[in-house]
């Protein structure tokens, strides 16, 4: 470390809250400027610069950032374990429970403390769902960490605990806020920073920053519309042209020869001892199955019901021309229109519409067009293997 870096670092240590976070906006927008033109390259998982999180929280939202989220959370650790007792450690992991339900789902106290963990959580699924509420909040399915729900059915199955079944998150709500409050207090934050509205704030701004779609964010916190979920974050008019400087940027660096693109999120995993195969449930509810290594499957970091995006060359696409369904070894095998036919005399480009509106493309050679006697309109299936897919991440 050079002694400017050391200066500058030092600086940074004496900082208060609010101006940290004001230079963390600016460093943010300074490093998206100056890397609108810096050549591409290659950036693991979790470390290339979002743009979404330039955005600026209101500062009539109060929230936790990542590193005072990260304290509270150690905190309810902390004194767990400092228990003294295996009731007192039962009862301060009960409440522990309800601060990471809180944390992790973004939905309001009252919600929280309704949730039967017997009816409303969906182990397979990795889901919590809540139920419509009086003031307005829709019925939803949250996705939540599998280690989280782990936990639940670890204390919840535990026999000393059969009494509590079906009310393990039933706290009061006056008790839930004190302990709130303790918490914050051992792990150095104002308490009056800290609530179950707090947390919920801080959720939708984490999972924003990270660069789930707003209506996305809407849908997970029940909000009757987009319009509320969108007072979290504020774009400025320069913010805006830089973001979308840099798409533009990005867009034409990342040309491919992949034509089919499938969004969706993984629905299952099975895994031998050298590939996975994971299947994944497009918004239009097609399922489509990929095989890749276990090696590209660990450097993905993938879990049920994570986003992914599904790429097909369209070379790697075939085509049948047949009433029933055609009888392949593909895995991925769907019904569609030919909506477009172009060639040179040696290759053609079919263009064609699945049932559901996906577009498709394959590249076939002109004997194969003749053969099948290929015309606009006709009905097709167009079919790819599970080893043809391209798994990525948003």
């Amino acid at each position: 470390m050079t002694t400017a870096e050391e200066t500058i670092f030092d600086l940074v240590n004496r900082l208060d809250v609010p101006t940290l976070r004001r230079l963390c906006d600016h460093a943010g927008a300074t490093l998206a400027r100056k890397d609108l033109d810096a050549p591409p390259r290659h950036t693991p998982r979790g470390t290339a610069a979002c743009q979404v999180a330039l955005f600026s929280v209101p500062s009539g939202i109060r929230y936790l950032d990542a590193d005072e989220l990260d304290r509270l959370t150690k905190a309810f650790v902390v004194w767990r374990d400092a228990a003294r007792t295996p009731s007192i450690r039962r009862a301060r992991e009960r409440m522990r429970l309800v601060y990471a339900m809180l944390r992790l789902s973004g939905a309001k106290l009252g919600e929280v403390l309704a949730v039967n963990e017997r009816t409303d959580i969906d182990r397979t699924k990795c889901t919590v769902r809540f139920p419509a509420s009086h003031d307005g909040e829709a019925a939803r399915k949250v996705v939540m960490p599998r280690d989280f729900l782990d936990d639940v059915e670890r204390f919840a199955s535990a026999p000393i605990n059969r009494a509590l079944r079906g009310e393990l998150f039933r706290l009061d709500p006056g008790f839930v806020r004190r302990k709130l409050y303790e918490q914050a207090k051992r792990a150095g934050l104002p308490p009056g920073r800290v609530s179950p509205t707090a947390l919920r704030h801080s959720r939708a701004v984490e999972l924003l920053r990270s660069g789930v779609p707003l209506p996305v964010v809407h849908m997970m916190l029940g909000h009757s519309s987009v319009v509320l979920t969108s007072i979290y974050c504020s774009f400025s008019d320069a913010d805006c042209q830089r973001i979308v400087s840099r798409c533009v940027a990005k867009e034409t660096r990342m040309k491919t020869s992949a034509r089919n693109t499938f969004f969706g999120a993984v629905s299952s995993v099975r895994k031998s001892p050298l590939f996975t195969e994971i299947s994944m449930t497009t918004t239009t509810n097609q399922e489509i199955v990929a095989v890749i290594t276990n090696e590209s499957f660990d450097r993905l970091g993938l879990s049920e019901a994570e986003p992914v995006t599904a790429l097909v060359k369209a070379p790697w696409v075939l085509l049948a021309k047949d009433e029933n369904k055609a009888k392949t070894s593909a895995r991925n095998c769907f019904s569609g229109k030919v909506t477009g036919i172009r060639g040179d005399g040696v290759a053609v480009e079919i263009m064609g519409e699945l049932l559901d509106g996906t577009p498709m493309c394959a590249l076939i050679t002109a004997e194969s067009v003749e053969s099948l006697d290929l015309k606009e309109g006709d009905m097709v299936w167009f079919s790819f293997k599970a080893f043809s897919v391209i798994i990525n991440i948003p």
